[in-house]
C-alpha cells in the first residue's frame, strides 16, 4: 500500500543491530541520547515513569541510567518489533544499566495510536522520530494524552517547513512519479509546531531549543557496507558547526511540552 512505502525500517534489521551495540557498549553512546538524558534528568524531582516512544534498541536508557541522579522507572514502545527483540536482549537480566531503576519495560507500539491510558507517565520523550512520519499532528497529540506532566520531543525544527524523501535503492518509481521505497526527513516549521501543539488540550506551555549539544568529534562520517546495499553505521557530518545528512542539513531541536496539572 502506498501509505507503507515510508516504513522501509521494517524491512532493514541493521537499524535494530545498530542500536543494540550501542546499548551493550559495543558502540558508543549516541550524542543526541545523551543530550535527551540530560534534558529528562533537569525534568526529574525522582521516581517519575518515563516513556520512550520510538525506542530502538533501548539504547536511550543507558545515557538515562548513567546521567539520572534520581530514581525513575522507563518502559520503551516501538512500532518495529524486531527493535523490541533487541531491547529486551540486550537488557535481560538487568546486565547493561541497573544503578537506578528496576527491569525495564519493552514493547511494541504504534505513536498514532498509542495503548495507554491518558496521563499514564510523568515524562514522555520521543527522539529522531517524528522527522520519519508522513504527519505529526496525531502522533503530537499522542505523546501529550498519555504524558502527566511533561513532553520532550527532539526532532528537526526550522524556519521554513520542507517535505523530504530519501529514496531507497534500488531507485524505482511508480507510474505517477512517486518512488518505491523511501525515508522521510521532514523538516516542520517552529510556528506551525507551536500553533497546533498549543491546541492541544491540556497543553500549559511549549518551549524550543536548537539543539547543539554535541561534540562534533563524535559525529562522523560512515561508510556504506555491503557495496551500498546495507545501513551505514552513521552518515552526519558536522560542516561550519551544522550537522548534515547526506545533502541535508539539518536544524535538530528540541521541543518541551509542560501540561497542566
Amino acid at each position: 500500500m502506498k501509505e507503507e512505502k515510508w516504513k522501509t525500517w521494517n524491512e532493514t534489521p541493521r537499524y535494530g543491530d545498530v542500536f543494540y551495540d550501542r546499548a551493550t557498549g559495543k558502540m558508543p553512546e549516541m550524542e543526541s541520547s545523551k543530550a535527551v538524558a540530560t534534558r529528562i534528568s533537569r525534568l526529574a524531582a525522582g521516581g517519575e515513569s518515563l516513556l520512550d516512544v520510538g525506542c530502538g534498541g533501548g539504547h536511550y536508557l543507558v545515557s538515562l541510567d548513567r546521567i539520572m541522579k534520581t530514581p525513575f522507572s522507563y518502559t520503551g514502545a516501538d512500532a518495529t518489533a524486531y527493535y523490541i527483540e533487541r531491547a529486551k536482549e540486550a537488557f535481560k537480566g538487568n546486565n547493561a544499566a541497573t544503578s537506578l531503576r528496576g527491569d525495564p519495560c519493552f514493547e511494541t507500539g504504534d505513536i498514532f495510536n498509542l495503548k495507554y491510558d491518558d496521563n499514564s507517565f510523568d515524562i514522555v520523550f520521543c527522539a529522531n522520530v517524528l522527522l520519519h512520519l508522513p504527519s505529526v499532528t496525531t502522533p503530537l497529540s499522542e505523546l501529550v494524552r498519555v504524558s502527566r506532566k511533561y513532553v520532550l520531543i527532539r526532532t528537526l525544527v526550522g524556519q521554513e517547513p520542507f517535505r523530504i524523501m530519501h529514496v531507497i535503492s534500488p531507485e524505482e518509481y511508480d507510474e505517477k512519479g512517486e518512488p518505491d521505497k523511501f525515508n522521510y526527513f521532514n523538516i516542520y516549521s517552529e510556528r506551525f509546531l507551536r500553533g497546533f501543539i498549543s491546541s492541544i488540550p491540556g497543553v500549559k506551555r511549549v518551549s524550543f531549543e536548537a539543539d547543539h549539544d554535541f561534540n562534533p568529534e563524535n559525529i562522523g562520517a560512515h561508510e556504506y557496507e555491503n557495496g551500498g546495499r546495507d545501513i551505514p553505521v552513521n552518515l552526519t557530518r558536522i560542516i561550519n558547526g551544522m550537522q548534515v545528512n547526506n545533502y541535508i542539513i539539518e536544524p535538530w531541536g528540541f521541543i518541551l511540552i509542560e501540561k497542566e496539572i
